[in-house]
């Protein structure tokens, strides 16, 4: 089905948000997006989905000028106001600290866009699925549509970061490696599920325990996160588990198995990677980073730049002290958004 975009009023709407702006500070403004590609789920999320905005200070005041556009995908069970509460994750107030860099001259001004994109199922790694919905097409499209409508962007690759934790991290990921085109920069913080590692390696319970569920509600947190990945890469709209197969377990036939690798790999960035270089695409700008302390991603981020390796594609990888949500704050803070700014105000931007 074809993605449509509509734009819905809400209650304080851009222009009074501005209007409420106080001078040298970024405003928070929140539209709505409605999806076409997101209605007919079996899950019952809305295609209705907020997305918040950070107009930086001179977006009212210097009416000519176009600004580049982070977008930023959370991971699972989370929201976009859980990086502006001040309270989250270590005191995280994106809003503030946008202001205060780009104060600092530290950032070029730009425009962030945060979907909402929690689901009751609490995950659904920015996929493509008949039995979730279309959450890449969501990102690259709708909102990435509705945005260059909607505000003065630069609309092009050389103009668009994606970033992204955990779940969010995977979704950068794999959009990034789909569409370079779309985007010139790519910063996966904490990926999870980048490949069979941790809690869905071969050998994993997971496995075994999926199939003895008889819904999906009655999965543990963990399980649902699988779920999550099975719904999206190779879902059942009429099994009430959202799977009829999976990669592995003692519960199918190898045949069966195999197959389902097959199209679950086909979704993974590992494997996306391969299809990017194959396509002939120009690859993005590609940062990796993962916590100390986080086993099972780490042990996937090294696949991954084994890979990014064996294609000849560039990339920087960095490792930090910590585990998946210690240093939030400060990645996004101390090193993503500088990042971000050396990015668009190098070469690299022409590309």
């Amino acid at each position: 089905m074809k993605a449509w975009v509509v734009i819905v009023p809400t209650a304080l709407a851009p222009s009074a948000a501005l209007a409420q702006a106080q001078p040298h500070h970024g405003t928070l403004v929140t539209d709505t997006v409605v999806s076409a590609g997101l209605a007919g789920n079996v899950v019952g999320a809305s295609s209705h989905r907020a997305v918040v905005a950070y107009l930086p200070p001179s977006y009212e005041t210097d009416r000519a000028r176009r600004y580049p556009v982070l977008y930023m995908l959370h991971g699972a069970t989370s929201v976009p106001e859980e990086w502006l509460d001040g309270t989250t994750y270590q005191g995280l107030d994106l809003r503030v600290a946008l202001d205060s860099l780009i104060a600092a001259r530290a950032i070029p001004e730009l425009i962030v866009a945060i979907p909402n994109s929690d689901i009751e199922l609490g995950s659904q790694w920015y996929a493509n699925s008949p039995v979730l919905g279309n959450w890449e097409d969501f990102i690259v499209r709708d909102v990435v549509g509705f945005v260059d409508r909607r505000y003065r962007t630069v609309a092009r690759r050389d103009g668009r970061a994606l970033f992204g934790h955990s779940m969010g991290g995977f979704g950068v990921l794999a959009i990034g490696f789909k569409h370079p085109e779309r985007f010139g920069f790519v910063y996966a913080s904490s990926p999870s599920r980048v490949a069979f590692t941790g809690s869905i390696a071969p050998s994993a319970a997971t496995w075994d325990s999926l199939p003895r569920l008889k819904r999906w509600q009655d999965g543990s947190y963990d399980l649902r996160l699988a779920i999550g990945l099975a719904a999206a890469f190779d879902g059942s709209r009429t099994d009430p588990r959202l799977f009829t197969e999976l990669p592995f377990g003692t519960a199918f036939g190898e045949a069966v198995r195999a197959r389902s690798r097959e199209r679950w790999l086909a979704s993974m960035p590992l494997e996306l990677a391969s299809a990017m270089v194959r396509r002939g695409d120009h690859p993005p700008t590609i940062l990796i980073e993962a916590g100390s302390e986080e086993t099972a991603i780490q042990d996937a981020t090294r696949l991954l730049r084994a890979r990014l390796d064996s294609l000849g594609v560039p990339y920087a990888d960095s490792t930090f002290e910590g585990g998946h949500i210690d240093r939030v704050r400060e990645r996004i803070v101390g090193h993503m958004l500088p990042a971000v700014g050396r990015w668009l105000g190098s070469g690299a931007r022409s590309q």
